[in-house]
């Protein structure tokens, strides 16, 4: 499997002024039948009598049914360590950890260990980064406690999975102590199959295909976190998370050419993947201010092999048909920081500082099976060779609460990066880059809050991407670009969050991008530069590559929230909802035609509707969700993939059965078919590349399905 490194302006414009208008408008006035918040003006506080209903065992399960509120994902591959961007904080202080995020620290507190959730803009906040809603989970540790959890998984043509699960626990020593720590594992077991037909460029079908995957992975994973809080108010956290992971599939594929002979291909994948990362911070009082400093350190080795061979009707290997290719990687991450916080100018200022040293050591292998049924494996041109980042920046920071509804924040920083490549077309390159943000909140009353947010921003490189990569299983080929730079861009982002009162919270949220240096496919010459002005300049084209595109823009739009149905009388009914639309474009460096980022994502949404039955401890509930993306552009092929109709799933609970809580789920019930479609273009002669700009060579489609899946949960708390 393939490593992982890592006019629409104007109507999104629209969209987010007609939100407002809608949102702001006059509060209607709902019947009080649950327990509501407890609000104040910078605040809505939720206390565990809230939650009651859901039965909640840890303090993820509370967050989790907070209305209108969802935890934002974290990307374990973002640019170093930097300030704070996952909505999730404990005790009023951010998770110091990637592995370890807000998410998984969340699920070691036991529910009962929780005080109160309290909601509120980041802006209000005096830690930098943070902007929109924020959940602060306040939480007091006292004694032991625990949770596990158990959810096995059944799928109609696959094996069962059934060592899916986790254990954890928490507890705090008299001497200041506290600790939580995670066990678990999971497994999967997937299979899935269907019909796939090529057709010629004049649309005549040409080869029908039965093929399907059957593919199965496991690992496990621990993570630990310690604190120590001193009594003069000093703090130290170490952070654990070790895990590891192992897959093996095959694919395979009975062809039956009308101008050959049948026979069948078989696509045989393995990985291994092992991964670990420490954290610690220590903060205390200096001065004025309040110091933290921040280190973490992160490694992981990751191999993968994939295998292609093909056989005739009797059982023959076909000659010439048998090739391999073996990717061994080895990754690190090491960070550095600290950030000096203190009063002053009527608000608070932060200066920070971090260094960090990243690296990627990637050899490619790719071989010919041998007459015995061996395999001659010779490194891959460009395709073995070390990738090292040695970055530094700093930041300066200043929130301040302007009155009593208005608050800002904003940060100004520079980046210094040195990237060094070695081996096939090694150099080393200096950047020095401007960064920051500027963020205002207004919050006329408790129930409606508006966020506005402006900033620049590095991304970070797929080191990968610096080297040349070889797609055995569908014939296609990337060249390594050693000129390859981080994109950079412009954001502007708006957020409104209006509480319904007992109808639950609702939230609209808009974003645009100015992209400078998106990283897209480029064409590549034979020297493995980028192919300068390519539409005249079409003779030079010797392969693809990654690179980077002038400029791009992207907008989303996303609405979201919790409406509950007690104020009409249906007790315990709860619908949560979320759709994101997203577009994007660029121009395209083959053709100059205007498209979308290639393998963009388009939507997603989802919505579920629960029912807490009143005065019983049984739910039920069902739901859907909705994923799409734009089509991935190559040089010489255009493919996408999606999943019709949309994942529907059913599922009841009894939230104290024997003392633990026991779901069973069921999903995809309708079949939907995980689609494949790509179209593939011809040369415009012998030795020259396969490009979009000649006629249509062939057409392939796929159409898979896996048949619905239930899964059992059950959970308990000690």
């Amino acid at each position: 499997m393939p490593l992982n490194r890592k006019g629409a302006s104007r109507a999104g414009v629209l969209t987010l002024a007609g939100g407002f208008a809608l949102l702001s408008a006059a509060a209607p006035c709902f019947a009080q039948g649950v327990a509501k918040p407890v609000s104040s003006a910078q605040a809505q506080v939720y206390e565990p009598a809230f939650f009651a209903r859901f039965a909640p065992q840890t303090a993820a399960d509370m967050v989790g049914n907070v209305p209108g509120f969802s935890i934002s994902g974290n990307d374990g591959d973002e640019r170093g360590f930097g300030q704070a961007s996952q909505n999730v904080l404990i005790n009023g202080r951010r998770v110091s950890g990637k592995a370890n995020d807000a998410a998984t620290a969340l699920g070691r507190i036991a529910a009962e260990s929780v005080l109160r959730i309290e909601i509120v803009d980041g802006a209000t906040l005096s830690i930098p980064g943070l902007s929109g809603q924020v959940a602060n989970v306040i939480a007091k540790v006292d004694a032991f406690s625990g949770n596990w959890d158990w959810n096995p998984e059944f799928k109609e043509r696959a094996q069962p999975s059934w060592f899916r699960g986790s254990v954890s626990a928490n507890g705090k020593t008299e001497d200041g102590w506290a600790w939580s720590a995670e066990l678990g594992g999971f497994e999967f077991n997937n299979r899935n199959d269907g019909r796939s037909f090529i057709s010629d460029g004049a649309g005549n079908v040409i080869d029908v295909r039965r093929e399907g995957f059957t593919g199965s992975g496991d690992g496990p994973r621990l993570a630990a976190t310690l604190t120590y809080e001193a009594a003069e108010g000093a703090i130290a956290n170490f952070n654990l998370s070790l895990g590891a992971f192992n897959f093996v599939g095959r694919e395979d594929s009975f062809r039956d050419p009308i101008d050959a002979a049948p026979f069948v291909r078989f696509a045989n994948f393995g990985g291994d993947n092992k991964e670990g990362e420490f954290g610690a911070d220590y903060e205390f009082d200096v001065g004025p201010g309040r110091l933290k400093l921040i280190a973490l350190q992160r490694h992981e080795e990751e191999d993968d092999l994939v295998t292609v061979e093909s056989y005739d009707q009797v059982g023959a290997f076909i000659d010439d048909s048998g090739v391999r290719v073996l990717e061994r990687a080895e990754t690190g991450e090491s960070i550095v920081r600290g950030e000096y916080g203190f009063a002053a100018f009527g608000g608070d200022i932060q200066l920070a500082a971090e260094g960090a040293f990243n690296f990627f050591d990637l050899g490619t292998g790719i071989g010919e099976r041998q007459p015995g049924g061996a395999y001659l494996m010779s490194p891959l041109p460009e395709g073995t060779a070390r990738v090292e980042e040695r970055r530094a920046e700093t930041n300066l920071s200043y929130s301040r609460q302007l009155d009593s509804a208005w608050s800002m924040q904003s940060s100004l920083g520079v980046e210094y990066s040195e990237l060094m490549q070695s081996g096939a077309n090694g150099q080393t390159r200096e950047f020095v880059r401007p960064k920051g943000f500027a963020s205002l909140a207004w919050k006329p009353d408790e129930d409606f809050d508006l966020n506005v947010k402006g900033e620049r921003k590095v991304g970070q490189l797929d080191f990968g991407d610096f080297l040349s990569s070889v797609d055995i299983q569908n014939n296609n080929q990337s060249s390594g670009n050693a000129e390859l730079v981080p994109e950079q861009a412009w954001i502007l982002s708006s957020e409104i969050n209006r509480k319904l009162g007992a109808w639950g919270a609702v939230k609209l949220a808009g974003e645009y991008q100015w992209i400078e240096d998106v990283v897209d496919g480029v064409p590549i010459n034979a020297s493995g530069q980028p192919v300068q002005n390519p539409i005249q300049n079409l003779g030079q084209i010797a392969g693809q590559g990654v690179g980077n595109i002038d400029k791009a823009w992207v907008a989303s739009i996303t609405g979201s929230g919790t409406l509950n149905f007690d104020p009409i009388g249906a007790k315990g009914l709860q619908l949560e909802f979320s759709y994101r639309y997203r577009d994007s474009e660029l121009e395209d460096p083959l053709t100059g035609i205007p498209r979308q980022i290639s393998s963009s994502p388009k939507v997603n949404a989802g919505a579920n509707l629960r029912w807490d039955i009143p005065e019983t401890p049984w739910v039920l509930a069902a739901g859907v969700d909705e994923g799409q993306s734009y089509a991935n552009y190559r040089l010489d092929q255009v493919s996408q993939g999606w999943t019709a109709p949309s994942i529907n799933f059913l599922w009841i609970e009894n939230k104290d059965l024997f003392g633990v809580r026991v779901r069973l789920q069921v999903a995809n019930l309708n079949d939907s078919s995980e689609n494949f479609r790509r179209e593939v273009y011809r040369s415009a002669g012998a030795g020259q590349a396969r490009l979009r700009t000649n006629p249509i060579d062939f057409v392939e489609e796929r159409y898979r399905t896996s048949g619905p899946n239930v899964r059992l949960n059950v959970s308990g708390t000690f």
